[in-house]
């Protein structure tokens, strides 16, 4: 029974450009530590950002990779 309610019981996608909300009773229902490990980056953000020179685009690369980390 456990097997097919981790079939039925999905959680759903983040959404790109969406705000996206999750009920408080459904963290709950699929575990804090499932509900993070499904909704979370795991790899670092990385963007060109234009108006940048490379070398602030390198320095904000480092402040983005940090900050995926927990340290900013």
């Amino acid at each position: 029974m456990k097997a097919q309610q981790e079939v039925t019981d999905i959680i759903p996608a983040m959404k790109r450009g969406k705000i996206n909300s999750y009920s408080p009773e459904d963290i709950r229902r699929w575990g804090v530590a499932r509900f993070l490990q499904a909704t979370t980056v795991n790899e670092p953000f990385f963007g060109v950002f234009p108006d940048f020179t490379e070398a602030e685009n390198e320095a904000m690369d480092a402040l983005l990779a940090e900050g995926d980390k927990g340290g900013v």
